[in-house]
């Protein structure tokens, strides 16, 4: 599942010709009707991603992922905008991407080397940090929106009954 929500996802034929992706996990929910075209928003702002969280990575799936990151970004002499440290990453299981982001050649050059690594299974490198690194990396800090307007819940979440 990480490695296809980090790189595999965006190689299938079916998103081709699609510009923009929202993910969204099988136990999200948007919880209130939302007023606007988020498309549209992201289009005319020239958002590249848009998340609705950040959370705490999680120990157990960055085993070596962050040296492995740091040497990448020193091989390829990287400068980012962002504070580069552990600890806070996007929690993607809600996600708004252009998909130019991840189809971009820095991009394809970092994941097939995080892949070539085989930390996604010996490690069970997580997805989200994979991602985080690489919006830190190859996005602006102007072109990330927090869509704090939208109403998400992910997990176990009991529907109200109807009157």
């Amino acid at each position: 599942m990480c490695r296809f929500h980090a790189k595999t996802v965006y190689e299938q034929p079916i998103l081709a010709r699609l510009q923009y992706v929202w993910r969204l996990d099988d136990d999200s929910y948007i919880t209130k009707p939302i007023s606007y075209d988020v498309f549209r928003l992201m289009r005319d702002r020239r958002i590249q991603y848009g998340y609705a969280r950040i959370v705490s990575e999680y120990r157990i799936c960055i085993r070596h992922l962050w040296p492995a990151a740091f040497a990448y970004i020193s091989r390829h002499r990287l400068r980012t905008t962002f504070k580069m440290s552990r600890g806070l990453i996007f929690w993607n299981n809600f996600e708004m991407s252009d998909l130019d982001v991840w189809r971009s050649p820095q991009y394809k050059e970092y994941i097939d080397y995080i892949d070539r690594l085989g930390g996604i299974y010996y490690y069970r490198w997580g997805d989200s940090t994979i991602k985080t690194i690489a919006a830190r990396l190859f996005i602006s800090k102007s072109r990330i929106h927090y869509f704090a307007d939208i109403a998400y819940r992910h997990g176990r979440w009991i529907k109200p009954k109807l009157p």
